[in-house]
């Protein structure tokens, strides 16, 4: 049962554009998937443990990601956690398959994919709004007109040709230049002695000691 959750999980992270899914939308897909196919699928607070306990995913956790304008507004009780979630909007940790990169240029398409969801579910919220409920119909349009000018500065600071041209500069300040080589190992050098000429090498032998002669006795 474990084996066939995670493998279902690893397939729908695979497939999602995301990259960075929370956790209980990727629990939710699974048990979808349990009851077509028969298979049984743990608590959420299992199925995070089986996750974070497998080496093919990556927690990130949901302290160290930035909320975006419309979850931040999700304590203001204009929408119930049901209906968060039904426009995309989960709480809780995320998970992403760890052998997927985050390069700039897919964090950058990442964000701006991001906030294009959250001015699409911002929509649909105006369009679900309550009648006479002025004091909501004012929040949501503050909200709305926060998150189109937060659209227009993502689109301009995260666009594809800028992300692309900074992971190619990463991307050349890591990797060795192409005509750099290593230098070559220096070649020992011995010393030369100097020859010696053939007068030179014939050694001078010392002089023998002549003993003195004694004198001869009278």
């Amino acid at each position: 049962m474990y084996e066939r959750c995670l493998n279902e999980a690893e397939r729908i992270l695979a497939a999602d554009r995301d990259v960075i899914v929370p956790v209980k939308k990727v629990w939710q897909e699974v048990c979808t998937q349990g009851k077509g196919q028969g298979f049984s699928v743990p608590s959420l607070g299992d199925f995070s443990i089986m996750l974070e306990a497998d080496a093919r995913f990556e927690f990130v956790s949901s302290h160290d990601t930035e909320e975006l304008v419309f979850e931040d507004q999700a304590n203001d009780d204009l929408l119930e956690e049901a209906e968060l979630e039904n426009l995309g909007f989960f709480s809780g940790d995320r998970v992403k398959l760890r052998h997927i990169e985050l390069t700039p240029e897919l964090i950058g398409t990442m964000i701006r994919r991001k906030v294009d969801g959250t001015m699409d579910a911002l929509t649909k919220a105006w369009e679900l709004r309550p009648d006479g409920d002025r004091e909501a119909e004012d929040q949501l349009l503050d909200i709305l007109a926060k998150t189109q000018k937060l659209q227009r500065e993502v689109k301009k600071t995260f666009s594809e040709e800028r992300m692309k041209k900074l992971g190619e500069a990463l991307e050349d300040s890591g990797s060795p230049k192409k005509n750099s080589r290593p230098p070559a190992p220096r070649k020992r050098v011995t010393p030369k002695t100097k020859k010696k000429s053939p007068a030179q090498s014939r050694a001078k032998k010392p002089a023998a000691k002549t003993r003195p002669q004694r004198g001869r006795r009278k």
